[in-house]
């Protein structure tokens, strides 16, 4: 899968990690993203603008450790991949500190979140190449997440990705209507 997909992916894992204002929210802000998630995605960049895939995570908070844990699968027509993501929540700096498939070190992503008014931010890194995702809350079973990848050659976000998701539980309610509203940077506006 290409570069710009794993970055997508990455960012569809770290998505359930919002960060509470203290250690003793973390607890219970973790426990929001617990259980199974099925989402669907859109790549809005380049050559592979409009490719859709979809994803099934699992989310597994611990409230002893203070760490949160997704695992499953994200797939394109036949291709798929097996995807996972932890994160730890540091109480000093009210930060969670992350990877995502083994991070840099391995063939994935380093993850460092930050609450942004009453969503979240996550800076996602792998050497030079630098990435953000941004998620709001639509209602306690459904989140849609912005993943953008950092032009430094002209000191811009072009978003990147797109995605929606729902608690397998919630079944019938469907997608929240994840796509950006308006044309901004390289994505094209959808219908």
């Amino acid at each position: 899968m290409s570069r710009v997909l794993s970055l997508a992916l990455a960012a569809a894992l770290a998505g359930g990690a919002a960060l509470p204002a203290h250690a003793g929210e973390a607890t219970d802000f973790m426990a929001r993203f617990s259980g199974e998630w099925l989402g669907s995605g859109q790549l809005l960049v380049g050559s592979e603008n409009g490719l859709k895939f979809d994803c099934e995570l699992d989310g597994d908070p611990s409230r002893t450790q203070l760490t949160f844990a997704m695992k499953g699968r994200c797939w394109m027509g036949v291709l798929s991949a097996p995807v996972y993501a932890t994160m730890r929540y540091n109480a000093e700096t009210n930060r969670f500190y992350g990877e995502f498939m083994d991070g840099s070190r391995g063939n994935g992503l380093d993850i460092v979140g930050a609450r942004a008014g009453d969503g979240f931010s996550l800076q996602l890194t792998r050497g030079p190449a630098q990435g953000r995702l941004t998620a709001e809350t639509v209602n306690p079973d459904q989140m849609k997440i912005t993943i953008f990848l950092r032009d430094r050659a002209n000191n811009r976000e072009l978003p990147v990705a797109a995605m929606g998701f729902t608690r397998k539980a919630a079944g019938a309610i469907g997608l929240p209507d994840y796509l950006p509203g308006a044309v901004t940077g390289s994505v094209t506006q959808a219908n």
